[in-house]
């Protein structure tokens, strides 16, 4: 039974752990291969009064970007294990696991090394309250959780603070993700681009020239064709001019003979 559970015991009824079955474990905690040039655990100068959800812009091509996923020892392009699913749109429907992992391990990892998170806060508040998944209401839930916690020194301003900062640490991931990954198309894929391109334009070129090489060819087929009629035409009439002139030959020669 859970720390919270023991402290609760005496107020809420829970149901036995034991036939409820193992609990789910969460990945280990390992600290990235390569820290993100960009991230930092500092918190902004100002952060936003009201936290924004939506994915950061795009960043400008750093050369120096940085991310574990994407410049790590070993990140090769490789077919992902689990499938992701698309809509009729053509757009991703949900993470890929193993995506969703790395920010649990990103969280887990600053709650643990980060002054800026230590003591009760943000993460501890949200692990305690899936032990107390029994309390339907939700309301309740969050109260009976908070309350608890307030004897560890968690306050409501301390809980809204590292909950910012836990979005700002996965917001400057992202940003980091996004410049890396940026950079790595610049570097992977663009001088394929410009390769197909080029490719393109020969390609272009050469259809072009083919094009003006049947043109050649049909116009040297149509010459040939009235050469050849010339050539037969003269061949067969200087033949046959001849032939008959043989005949003419013979005819006087056979009415010589006849008559002499």
């Amino acid at each position: 039974m859970s720390f919270l559970k023991q402290l609760l015991t005496p107020f809420v009824e829970f149901e036995n752990d034991s036939e409820q079955g193992p609990a789910e474990q969460r990945p280990p905690v390992t600290a990235p291969t390569a820290a993100p040039a960009t991230p930092s655990f500092l918190p902004p100068a100002a952060a936003p009064a009201t936290p924004s959800f939506l994915p950061p812009a795009i960043p400008s091509v750093s050369e120096n970007a940085q991310h574990p996923l994407i410049n790590g020892p070993a990140t090769p392009i490789t077919i992902p294990d689990h499938v992701p699913t698309y809509s009729a749109g053509g757009t991703i429907t949900g993470p890929l696991p193993e995506h969703e992992q790395y920010f649990e391990r990103l969280i887990d990892e600053a709650n643990a090394r980060n002054p800026l998170f230590q003591g009760t806060d943000y993460k501890e508040f949200v692990d305690s309250k899936l032990d107390i998944d029994d309390i339907q209401d939700e309301a309740i839930k969050y109260q009976t959780a908070y309350n608890v916690l307030k004897s560890t020194g968690l306050t409501k301003e301390k809980l809204l603070s590292t909950g910012q900062e836990y979005l700002n640490l996965i917001g400057r991931d992202l940003n980091a993700f996004q410049s890396a990954h940026a950079q790595q198309h610049q570097k992977e894929v663009r001088p394929k681009e410009e390769l197909i391109q080029k490719k393109a334009q020969e390609l272009q070129t050469l259809t072009q020239r083919l094009t003006t090489l049947k043109a050649e060819i049909n116009q040297l087929s149509q010459e040939i064709t009235l050469t050849k009629d010339k050539m037969n035409t003269t061949k067969n009439s200087f033949l046959l001019a001849g032939e008959n002139k043989q005949r003419e030959i013979q005819t006087e020669l056979q009415k010589i003979t006849r008559h002499f």
